[in-house]
């Protein structure tokens, strides 16, 4: 396992992997890639030639973009997806346990914590291609567009948190709340050119990816923020972000999370120039 994470450039699951090799793609392999992420990791455990068919490419082209990330076999693939499976199903404090009750005996809990946080943002942001998030940034400063925001139990106070600072930046930021009724009054309101920015991680909220797939449907522009082993929403999502959630506690950690967040609001800041510092100043005179 490890000498295929090795060959995967070191990601954490074959979805960030095949996100960092795409600029290194033919245009087919692109294909069975995007194909892969639509329905993942579903559409890898089916026979190459059902993934080809999706694909609308050859099964030699489904070999071809596999040793692009450094799997040599299509079942070796098929076998690293079922343990990212069995990652992905685990409970919180099923991870906790297996981490050993005295993980953090040997610097305490202050240094287990730092470690885990510091390797968890630093693995984020490997993840992240930086043409994806070029183009995030740009669609987010868009003056043009209207940016919606929204999470589930836990990942919403991220997306709130996103949208707070947006909204000082440019106009036309809102954040759905978790109501059904919010959710159904924002898709009242969507258009072509707004974009959604969803937060779905680990025990998945099925009214995140509901949301989403119907702003989809709506023609509105999605981004997604989840976790390694990628939300069900991200078959609907146009830009996709991943992040570690591993946590020194057992819960899932969203420090990743807001940390490219928070990069994403400094690329806002960078794209729309003096403008946005000059909101800011105004609101801080109104308070």
């Amino acid at each position: 396992m490890v000498e295929e994470r090795t060959g995967m450039q070191g990601s954490r699951t074959l979805a960030e992997a095949l996100k960092k090799s795409f600029d290194v793609m033919s245009p087919s392999e692109k294909k069975v890639a995007r194909a892969l992420i639509a329905e993942y990791p579903v559409a890898g455990l089916e026979p190459v030639v059902k993934l080809a068919e999706r694909a609308s490419v050859s099964a030699p082209t489904v070999f071809r973009m596999l040793a692009k990330v450094g799997i040599q076999s299509y079942p070796r693939m098929q076998e690293i997806l079922r343990e990212e499976i069995a990652l992905r199903t685990t409970s919180p404090i099923d991870q906790y346990e297996a981490m050993g009750e005295g993980s953090g005996a040997e610097h305490g809990v202050l240094g287990s914590a730092k470690d885990v946080f510091v390797g968890g943002i630093t693995s984020s942001f490997a993840a992240v291609p930086s043409s994806e998030f070029d183009q995030v940034v740009r669609l987010l400063a868009d003056p043009k567009r209207c940016i919606w925001t929204v999470g589930g139990r836990y990942s919403s106070l991220v997306a709130e948190y996103l949208s707070i600072h947006l909204r000082l930046l440019r106009p036309g930021v809102r954040h759905v709340g978790r109501s059904e009724s919010d959710k159904s009054l924002a898709l009242l309101d969507f258009g072509p050119r707004d974009v959604l920015v969803a937060f779905d991680y680990r025990r998945y909220q099925e009214t995140t990816v509901s949301f989403v797939a119907r702003a989809k449907e709506r023609r509105v522009s999605t981004v997604l923020f989840t976790d390694p082993w990628l939300s069900p929403a991200a078959k609907c999502a146009d830009y996709l972000v991943s992040s570690s959630v591993e946590a020194p506690s057992p819960f899932d950690s969203l420090v990743p999370a807001l940390a490219l967040a928070e990069t994403v609001v400094a690329g806002v800041v960078a794209q729309l120039g003096p403008e946005p510092l000059g909101r800011v100043q105004a609101f801080d005179e109104w308070e």
